[in-house]
């Protein structure tokens, strides 16, 4: 006796199945940590560790946010130091990721642009090049990047985060936008030229509004970079005048007793900006990290 295979549309209609159910298991794997998060830091303490869980705050407060405006009021055991830097820390990776999001758009565009666009004798080893100073260990480099910035002057400043941030960013930056950049058509700049255009009007007003979504998502993907940085940050500062958030994150849990319920609210206020941002520019983000990975 032969067998029969189900018919085609029970065999499509449990793929969509195995697929609808495997998509929700995966988001809720990535959704829910955040969302306990997020729940506990409106959470009172004893709430938070309560056991069975408490997966929705039974007596919503305010207070571990409030304590950010507060901090002398806050212990020290329970994390009164690490509070008191929070919102210095916040302003700080801001500026920190900001100027390397730009810096790097500034010192990547020409770059991008001369591969893109010329023919050089050793461009691709200059890629190449490029490629192999991103694979190099950060563990491996940060003693050296340590004792540069120390004869510099730079130690606890913005200006030693910003530099050991590019050397991470501006490698993939740069083959990202050089792969977008060869996507932009040579006809815009020809007849940009024609209208006695010079190279750097061309490339402002001509080349880089077509180019929007690859500088986008160049620079979302430095921003996150610094942002979430930790060991560089660990290394360089040592004061409210320069420590980033990651750093700031991993006093909550160092500290003698801290509450969980006030480390998930700066967890929460840590990872905000960022997130919104990715949220506002999600399509340019798609379009560029897209057109930059299929051309070669």
């Amino acid at each position: 006796m032969t067998g029969h295979s189900p018919p085609l549309r029970y065999r499509i209609r449990w793929k969509k199945i195995f697929v609808t159910v495997a998509a929700i298991a995966f988001a809720a794997y990535l959704f829910l940590p955040f969302y306990w998060i997020l729940a506990m830091s409106f959470m009172r303490e004893v709430d938070a560790i309560a056991v069975p869980p408490n997966w929705i705050p039974p007596n919503p407060t305010l207070d571990n946010y409030a304590s950010f405006t507060q901090p002398d009021q806050v212990e020290v055991l329970v994390g009164g130091r690490a509070i008191k830097e929070t919102p210095y820390a916040l302003g700080n990776s801001m500026v920190v990721a900001t100027s390397t999001a730009l810096l790097n758009l500034v010192l990547a565009v020409p770059a991008a642009y001369a591969f893109s666009r010329l023919r050089f004798t050793g461009s691709r080893f200059l890629l190449v090049g490029y490629l192999v100073t991103r694979m190099v260990p950060s563990v491996a480099i940060i003693i050296p990047f340590y004792l540069m910035m120390r004869a510099l002057g730079l130690l606890d400043t913005y200006w030693a985060l910003i530099l050991s941030y590019l050397t991470f960013s501006l490698p993939v930056t740069i083959w990202v936008l050089k792969d977008f950049f060869r996507t932009v058509p040579r006809e815009l700049e020809d007849a940009a030229r024609i209208d006695r255009c010079g190279w750097l009007r061309t490339i402002w007003s001509v080349f880089l509004p077509v180019a929007a979504p690859g500088l986008v998502a160049a620079a979302v993907f430095s921003f996150m970079t610094a942002w979430n940085e930790f060991m560089f940050a660990l290394f360089m500062t040592s004061t409210e005048a320069a420590k980033t958030m990651p750093v700031v994150a991993a006093n909550f849990a160092t500290d003698i007793n801290t509450q969980f319920t006030l480390m998930a609210a700066a967890g929460v206020v840590a990872v905000v900006p960022p997130l919104v941002l990715a949220l506002f520019f999600q399509r340019l983000i798609v379009r560029g990290m897209a057109a930059g990975s299929v051309k070669g």
